[in-house]
């Protein structure tokens, strides 16, 4: 008898206790698996394909703490419901009331998930990030903050736009990887244009020269852009870092400027200096 009632002790209780221990382990082991693989994550996104390493580490810190608490809450409510049904509790209602409040949620917040599979995307794609100046719309500026949920942005004025995710259907980014500075110069019809193209390659290698972390290549002088009654326009062009090429243009038309007046080339128009 007294065996007998070992036994039915050792099953009602020694046995659970060990399927709750195995729980527990198997849970935390998934848990640490999910971070070993989120460690992996930066591999998918080399800096070799022109992202900077900072820009690589802002974008694999996010996803990985984004992908970790979802599988962080997935497991620890699988680990709930099974250490329920070891505890003998009957978890039937429990998933009936989590499968209608699903379906009440899932209705009444389906922008809401529209958002943030859409915020998903947008960060898992690197589509644009903190920082970029974007166009989304109406509204553009600069990128002040990103969530899953929404874009802030904000413009020159300094007022702040708030962009559901869910809404982006075109986003024109202005400031992805390198951005272009166009110098367009009008001169009078009597002007020799192999002197024109002389003297602009000459301020584009010193330009190149004098600001090698502004100016990422030699600036190219495309050739004659238009010509009417007005003069001959010339047009060059430069890469340069994003956001950079306002300060490329003020130096670079400045520079014009000062060698055209020592060669004797004549503006239909001076170019304005800003």
């Amino acid at each position: 008898m007294a065996q007998l009632l070992r036994d039915i002790l050792a099953y009602r209780f020694v046995v659970p206790a060990i399927h709750i221990v195995l729980i527990l382990f198997f849970g935390v082991i998934i848990l640490r698996v999910i971070d070993s693989a989120l460690k992996r994550l930066p591999s998918l996104f080399n800096p070799a394909n022109g992202l900077g390493v900072a820009r690589v580490e802002q974008r694999t810190e996010t996803l990985r703490q984004i992908i970790r608490s979802v599988c962080k809450v997935v497991v620890i409510g699988l680990v709930f419901l099974l250490l329920g049904t070891e505890l003998g509790f009957d978890i039937t209602p429990v998933l009936a009331g989590a499968g209608i409040l699903g379906l009440a949620v899932g209705f009444g917040a389906q922008s809401l998930v529209k958002d943030v599979i859409s915020g998903f995307f947008i960060l898992f794609e690197d589509q644009y990030g903190v920082g970029d100046v974007v166009k989304i719309g109406d509204f553009s500026g600069v990128v002040e903050r990103m969530t899953l949920r929404a874009t802030v942005l904000r413009n020159l004025e300094g007022q702040v736009h708030v962009v559901a995710n869910g809404n982006i259907q075109n986003v024109t980014v202005m400031t992805k990887e390198w951005a272009r500075a166009v110098l367009d110069v009008t001169i009078r019809h009597d002007q020799q244009l192999g002197k024109v193209f002389e003297t602009l390659d000459r301020v584009g290698k010193r330009l190149a020269q004098d600001w090698p972390d502004r100016v990422l290549e030699k600036p190219n002088v495309l050739g004659v852009e238009k010509l009417d009654d007005t003069g001959i326009t010339v047009r060059s062009i430069v890469k340069t870092p994003p956001f950079k090429q306002a300060d490329v243009m003020r130096e670079w038309r400045r520079r014009v400027i000062e060698e055209f007046d020592k060669a004797e080339i004549r503006f239909v128009q001076k170019i304005p200096v800003v």
